[in-house]
């Protein structure tokens, strides 16, 4: 989650994680160099080491919510702006990222190499009892986003971004090509959309992202079973196995 420091302006970029978010830190780094602070880049040694999991929150930097976010500030800032995304995208973006993060353990990978509608369910109980768990990631973006940010949605590309940044600032629009781009994605059935949608209904109502199904998705077989193993991978991420 960087900050850019420009004069006496203070401008802090709110990182949704699997939200396009790459893209810009990379862009402001690339025009403001070390006017960009509160970067995740070379926190590596660290996550390795587990520290992040000691600190309060137990997060890395790059991607605190919005409440935890302020304390890292040395003052309100100026202008506050973010990326969304469709939540169910996004999910399928995390699946995608988990099966070969650089970060993540062999166990976690393979965890990610489920059939897509048990690792979701699995998820989803995870994130139900440890909303900190895979560092934020299965967070609602709007943890992360505070009121009256600038809000900008992914699928209308980095270009609104990149204007927005040149607008305030009163330098020419950065380039923000798209760094991380995901592969191919799970097939979302109208019972997994359910899901997504009822888990990340903030989401919907606040960023305008229609849904497309209607009322609570029917519990199965496979959501005991993620109840039953979400205990279990909560004491695994907590303790850098996932």
């Amino acid at each position: 989650m960087p900050s850019l420091t420009l004069d006496s302006r203070l401008i802090w970029f709110a990182h949704v994680p699997k939200a396009g978010g790459t893209s810009v830190e990379q862009a402001l780094v690339d025009r403001w160099g070390d006017r960009v602070g509160h970067l995740h880049w070379g926190w590596d040694l660290w996550w390795r080491g587990g520290g992040w999991r000691m600190a309060d929150p137990p997060n890395s930097p790059q991607h605190l919510i919005w409440e935890d976010a302020v304390t890292a500030l040395p003052r309100a800032p100026d202008a506050v702006f973010g990326l969304v995304r469709d939540p169910g995208a996004r999910l399928a973006s995390e699946h995608g990222y988990q099966r070969t993060a650089r970060r993540g353990t062999r166990l976690g990978r393979a965890l990610a190499r489920l059939p897509f509608a048990l690792w979701l369910r699995l998820m989803l109980a995870v994130a139900a009892r440890n909303p900190h768990a895979f560092d934020n990631h299965l967070r609602p973006q709007a943890d992360f986003i505070p009121e009256g940010a600038a809000i900008f949605p992914l699928e209308q590309g980095l270009a609104p971004v990149s204007d927005w940044l040149g607008r305030v600032t009163g330098t020419p629009p950065p380039e923000m090509p798209h760094a991380l781009k995901s592969g191919a994605s799970p097939a979302l059935t109208s019972a997994l959309l359910a899901r997504i949608e009822t888990a990340y209904r903030v989401d919907y109502e606040r960023f305008g992202y229609p849904r497309r199904t209607r009322g609570t998705p029917a519990r199965d077989g496979l959501d005991r079973l993620a109840d039953a193993l979400a205990p279990l991978l909560v004491w695994l991420d907590r303790r850098g196995r996932l």
